[in-house]
């Protein structure tokens, strides 16, 4: 058996069981145990709260315009001027990279929606029977996800805000101009309604036929202003970026067009510069609650050294070194901060679980993208701030060994 735990096990539960219960360190003892809980209960909190915008919002953004999309040079995926044909060599060769979902092709066209009232501008972006619809059926508030099967559609898919704010339904014809060389007039009906909570994306984005956004532009049917290029959920961006921009380069043949990737990163800067200020709020979070638990432990600590004064004492006259002696300490203080690591991860997750699945706190999307507080659970992280936690909290914790080396043992003995 460990001796330095036996005897902290001792000292922590009291050897002698007729000796009235120490209720000052009994107290203390109870102060550090929940300020560790309360500090991790934080933590853990916090680092779901934020991957889970962090997942929400990137998933949002990368549906809308894919996580990287394929461009000409100069341009945005967005481009209406210098479209490319999509018939690419290494496309096949696309989609066996890993990581990599599927790729579609889109194009887009500006034009002005007219009411009675009011003019409002928006981008019409057309996209083929193979775009994948899952995001925005997950999204759908009203009528139905649109179908570009056969004959050249009319039916548009929209925010369901710019309906409203054009005081538009389901089943409703739009007129829509687009303004060029020459002003090109188009009715459209709307067959499907979808709310994502991006404010100025959501506000100014149409889906429709592709070959309709062709016929504008004056495009041939297989040109395109962009292909856009999903990528599974747990892949960082940067890196399948270089992965493709490296295909390319390797790839591209005599009669490719020079195309270029772009990522969801470099198109919504704002977005994910706001995301990077929640993961500095977390960090600051992890030192501030380390910091207040890891002090709070200190003065528990010293409250029971003081307590065992007599017992540091005889432990020295016995022969133990001060190393020895806060070896002994240093178990008593990794079984509370444990316990509270323990419990306070515990109630984290029970809390963000309710959050989870019930939905407890809501937001205003308009400020936060989400209509809810976004929850994930990544237990990587989680165990990675359990373990910050511990080793900061016991280092903070190393500097009661100076109270322990200039503990005497005769003077001690002679006071107990």
């Amino acid at each position: 058996m460990d001796v330095y735990r036996y005897i902290a096990g001792k000292i922590r539960r009291g050897s002698d069981k007729t000796v009235r219960p120490d209720k000052v360190g009994s107290v203390s003892t109870a102060i550090g145990l929940v300020s560790v809980v309360i500090s991790i209960a934080v933590i853990v909190i916090s680092v779901c709260v934020v991957m889970g915008f962090r997942s929400e919002i990137r998933s949002k953004a990368s549906a809308y315009m894919g996580a990287l999309a394929l461009v000409a040079p100069g341009q945005t995926p967005v481009n209406e001027k210098y479209p490319f044909v999509d018939s690419i060599s290494y496309l096949s060769k696309l989609d066996d990279i890993p990581g990599v979902v599927y790729h579609q092709r889109v194009a887009y066209s500006s034009g002005l929606l007219k009411t009675a009232d009011n003019i409002f501008g928006a981008r019409f972006k057309g996209v083929d029977s193979l775009y994948n619809f899952s995001f925005f059926a997950s999204n759908l508030t009203a009528g139905e996800i649109p179908s570009y099967k056969g004959r050249i559609s009319t039916d548009v898919f929209m925010a369901e805000r710019l309906a409203r704010q054009m005081g538009f339904g389901v089943g409703d014809e739009v007129t829509a101009y687009f303004i060029g060389d020459e002003v090109k007039v188009r009715k459209f009906k709307i067959c499907g309604l979808f709310d994502a909570q991006l404010e100025n994306l959501d506000n100014s984005t149409i889906l429709c036929d592709i070959r309709q956004v062709q016929r504008i532009n004056d495009w041939e049917k297989d040109e395109v202003s962009s292909i856009e290029i999903m990528i599974a959920d747990s892949a960082n961006i940067d890196l399948m970026l270089d992965r493709v921009n490296n295909l390319l380069f390797d790839e591209t043949g005599d009669d490719d067009p020079a195309l270029f990737a772009t990522s969801v990163k470099q198109l919504f800067p704002n977005l994910f510069d706001w995301l990077n200020l929640l993961d500095f709020n977390v960090v600051a979070i992890l030192l501030l609650m380390i910091v207040v638990a890891g002090f709070n432990m200190i003065s528990s600590l010293l409250i029971l050294l003081f307590r065992n004064i007599s017992s540091i004492g005889l432990l020295k006259a016995l022969g133990m070194t001060s190393a020895g002696v806060g070896k002994v300490f240093r178990n008593i203080s990794l079984n509370i901060v444990g316990k509270g690591l323990l419990i306070g991860t515990a109630i984290a997750l029970v809390l963000c679980a309710i959050q989870k699945y019930f939905k407890v706190i809501a937001l205003d999307p308009e400020n936060y993208f989400v209509k809810y507080v976004p929850i994930e659970f990544n237990f990587g992280y989680i165990l990675l701030a359990n373990a910050l936690a511990l080793v900061m909290i016991m280092l903070i914790l190393s500097l009661t060994s100076r109270f322990v080396a200039g503990v005497s043992p005769d003077k001690t003995m002679r006071a107990a």
